[in-house]
């Protein structure tokens, strides 16, 4: 259409169209400060998607890089502090490289000494969910790993064999607990036990805590979250 029918066309328009489109705005043009109402109330979502996009995508009592508020050192990647893991006795000025891979079932049993931590008996209902290897590499040199699995009786979090997580449904999540694997000794505030010492008093002293077990240069931690004293219990049994 050139430009002399397109004018033409526009001048057919019947004129209450065009009437009842300018009363409409004007009905709905809203009192200037619901705008800056609005506008404030924006401001303060990205501001909170800024602050959560800084909180660290790992857990407490495992020699975390970041401080549980979220801040580093100057000069320190946010996104390498974020994720990287260490024992207590280095520094994260000292960190070269850090990352944080989800990987298979298959991947996380058969990592190199890490997997053979891993329980190789789960409690009846309970399977594989997800598996996270977090690696951090020190400027001399030193490699220090954490792997964590998450097993649920749920089938909200199982991976697809692309190794790419699907969709959690709440509905389906069912009980869980974590097992973490790291070849450093975590900086915990509670004490670290052989595994002789996990019985079923001492995991009901413990209230569902996060509790770690020394097994010579491997560091075990295991959450609880959903299981029950038993199934924790048959976790502890069936890890090397």
């Amino acid at each position: 259409m050139n430009s002399k029918k397109f004018s033409e066309a526009m001048g057919e328009l019947d004129s209450k169209y065009v009437d009842e489109a300018i009363n409409y705005k004007k009905k709905s043009k809203k009192p200037i400060w619901i705008k800056w109402g609005a506008l404030a109330a924006c401001l303060c979502l990205v501001v909170a998607g800024i602050a959560v996009s800084q909180i660290p995508n790992v857990f407490p009592d495992h020699g975390a890089g970041i401080d549980p508020g979220g801040t580093h050192p100057d000069g320190v990647d946010p996104i390498i502090a974020s994720v990287a893991v260490y024992p207590a006795t280095e520094k994260i000025e000292d960190v070269a490289a850090a990352t944080n891979e989800s990987i298979s079932e298959a991947d996380a049993y058969e990592f190199d000494i890490l997997g053979e931590y891993l329980p190789t008996s789960l409690p009846d209902g309970y399977h594989f969910g997800k598996a996270n290897l977090y690696e951090t590499t020190m400027k001399d040199g030193t490699v220090y790993y954490m792997l964590r699995v998450q097993y649920t009786t749920g089938y909200g979090t199982p991976q697809e064999s692309t190794g790419e997580e699907v969709a959690p449904d709440p509905n389906t999540l069912g009980n869980s607990f974590v097992v973490f694997v790291m070849n450093y000794k975590p900086e915990v505030k509670r004490e670290i036990y052989e595994p002789t010492d996990i019985t079923e008093s001492k995991l009901e002293e413990m209230g569902g805590l996060t509790f770690h077990i020394s097994y010579g240069d491997i560091y075990v931690g295991i959450s609880p979250d959903t299981a029950t004293t038993d199934d924790i219990l048959v976790v502890v049994d069936s890890i090397k």
